[in-house]
């Protein structure tokens, strides 16, 4: 369901979509139409679902795309939405003609009975004072639920199924039960288990639901702060775009009749990087709000729980939802660290011989690399060596310098210039492609100090004792 309705709202107030399949407009029954939950916690009627599975015993929520399984393969096997059905009998509570759930005459019901689970008209009340076995039945008039404002459902009395006579009072709290039962139940069949009264078992699983459903509405709240982070970026990105491809426009006008071709595949380089990473930007914006989509229907979906269910019922249905706030919980956030900077060179030069040689090679369209910074690269040393040398292949070592930027960032690029010397001598310096660099030195030669550059700039900590590990 994708809305709650809450205590007290008036049937002015109730949309008939709450009781209506989102898939086919069909308003919920107990038929063809029954309301099935799945375990993403959305609802849908059975013969949507069953058109949708197509005799196959997995496929993936309309709605969240969730990849649902179907216990032993069937629809039918579902479990139903018994708020559909609370919601329903809450909604019956305000129309102007409640018909008599007790008896074939369509009568208008008068009363509700807590001990029947049914509206009654006055004759089937009159009925009921004349037996002895439903004399002391509680009845409640229509007039006083309307005032309550309260579903006469929620508050009914469960009877176990195994002793129809004998009420359901505890709750086993065994991992491999947690079912509600009789005293019968729990003597004979929970023997040793740790047994609840059936209220404080209530109240305890509601108030960790609760709980459950603040962490997903902070999640939430981080997922939003990501997605505007991503929004921002997406900003950037179309506006480094559009400077670049100005930039490529004016430069390609000053040689337009000699490079049009040149530089019109320039342009489309730069719409390719353009129109990938905002694909990955909308990509992950649509990411977030699925994920939104399902934190904001399990947080209602558990609301209503909480608030429109009886005991039994949200005792029953505690595990799926529990498991489904957790999955949620600890749900990966799309990633929101996206490129967005290009960079754009010139490479013609101004003698006409010089540019006709460099038609071939004008200029380029690729990502900005990003700044190093020096002071933050770390190193490693003393690591076993591949590199061979001959006569010194056993006193060979190797260091690996990890590139940072400004903002303390791994940058996962090469093209970074690494220098390295030790005792005055040259070392063999190897650029990794994934911004990282390995350095071969030997770590028994007359000097141990090791000096690194990167980009000219010693790293922090230049020199580096080669007798100790980094």
């Amino acid at each position: 369901m994708a809305a709650s309705l809450l205590p007290g709202q008036r049937k002015e107030e109730f949309k008939d979509e709450f009781l209506t399949c989102s898939i086919c407009a069909e308003l919920y029954n107990n038929d063809e139409h029954q309301a099935k939950c799945l375990l993403c916690l959305h609802t849908y009627c059975k013969s949507c679902l069953q058109r949708i599975a197509d005799k196959r015993s997995q496929f993936d929520c309309p709605k969240c795309r969730k990849l649902i399984t179907l216990p032993g393969g069937t629809v039918d096997n579902l479990p139903n939405n018994f708020i559909v059905e609370n919601l329903k009998e809450y909604q019956n509570i305000f129309n102007l003609t409640v018909i008599c759930g007790n008896c074939d005459d369509d009568n208008s019901a008068v009363s509700f009975c807590h001990d029947c689970a049914s509206f009654l008209c006055q004759g089937c009340i009159d009925s009921h004072q004349k037996m002895r076995s439903m004399r002391n039945h509680q009845l409640v008039t229509i007039e006083e639920l309307q005032a309550k404002k309260c579903n006469p459902m929620m508050q009914q009395q469960q009877h176990c199924t195994k002793h129809p006579k004998q009420d359901m009072t505890m709750y086993c709290t065994e991992a491999n039960c947690r079912v509600p039962v009789c005293a019968t139940c729990g003597l004979l069949d929970h023997q040793g288990h740790k047994l609840l009264e059936l209220s404080a078992a209530f109240e305890k699983i509601v108030a960790d639901m609760k709980l459950s459903t603040e962490k997903v509405n902070e999640r939430k709240k981080d997922l939003a702060r990501k997605r505007l982070k991503v929004e921002t970026l997406q900003q950037k990105l179309t506006t480094n775009f559009e400077t670049k491809e100005k930039e490529i426009q004016e430069s390609t006008q000053k040689l337009y009749n000699q490079i049009h071709a040149n530089y019109t595949k320039a342009q489309a380089q730069l719409k390719h990087l353009y129109e990938t990473e905002l694909n990955n930007l909308t990509s992950s914006i649509e990411s977030m709000d699925s994920l939104t989509a399902q934190m904001t229907s399990a947080c209602e979906f558990a609301n209503q729980t909480c608030d429109m269910s009886n005991p039994t019922q949200l005792l029953t249905s505690e595990n799926q939802i529990k498991e489904r706030l957790n999955e949620l919980q600890i749900a990966e956030l799309p990633a929101s660290d996206i490129k967005t900077d290009f960079d754009f060179t010139e490479k013609h030069h101004t003698a006409k011989a010089q540019i006709q040689e460099s038609l071939q090679d004008l200029c380029d369209i690729r990502w900005k690399p990003p700044q190093i910074d020096p002071q933050q690269c770390t190193i490693q040393l003393g690591l076993a060596s591949g590199f061979y040398q001959k006569r010194r292949a056993k006193q060979m070592r190797r260091a690996i310098v990890k590139s940072v930027d400004s903002n303390g960032q791994r940058i996962i690029i090469g093209g970074t210039k690494v220098e390295a010397t030790q005792g005055g001598n040259s070392l063999h310096v190897q650029d990794n492609n994934d911004g990282t660099f390995t350095i071969n030195y030997n770590y028994n030669w007359g000097s141990q100090l090791l000096h690194v550059l990167i980009n000219g700039t010693e790293m922090k900590g230049n020199p580096f004792n080669v007798l100790q590990k980094g």
